[in-house]
């Protein structure tokens, strides 16, 4: 003798409140899109103070050299197992160009901001990392190339 099919335990009003706050979710979700809210916001534009174009070329033995856009100059370099956060952040952002299939000699545009802000800019794809969001000893890495004039004596 077949048995009949099982019943749902599930209390009738938790599913009912459930339901009812899936609808209400998606009527502010579709009211909030109607009126024209946008999730997206953007920031007043901060003046750029200070900037610079900079090329980072890995050498034969590991060494990361940190070139001046403009110049070519070397202004600084990174010996092997050195300087993580500046090979991370490198690595992160080239594999970005690698993805989107831009120049990878392109230089990349460190930049100051009256706020204090601090960026590095790809000008190849367009990302901006800000570099104080991973801390003010990472971003004093990058801030010192500001600061550096090639000169290495």
């Amino acid at each position: 003798m077949a048995s009949a099919p099982s019943r749902s335990h599930v209390p009738p009003l938790p599913l009912a409140l459930s339901f009812g706050m899936a609808l209400v979710a998606l009527a502010l979700v579709t009211g909030a899109r109607v009126s024209g809210f946008s999730p997206e916001q953007t920031l007043p534009g901060a003046t750029v103070v200070e900037s610079r174009l900079l090329r980072f070329e890995q050498g034969t033995d590991g060494r990361i050299v940190v070139i001046d856009g403009t110049s070519g100059q070397a202004i600084s370099d990174a010996p092997p197992g050195a300087e993580g956060f500046l090979r991370g952040a490198l690595r992160g952002l080239n594999r970005i160009r690698l993805a989107d299939e831009t120049s990878p000699g392109a230089p990349y545009r460190l930049e100051l901001m009256a706020n204090g802000q601090l960026l590095l800019v790809d000008t190849s794809s367009g990302v901006a990392l800000d570099l104080n969001a991973y801390g003010r000893g990472n971003a004093a890495v990058f801030a010192e190339f500001l600061e550096t004039t090639g000169d290495q004596s």
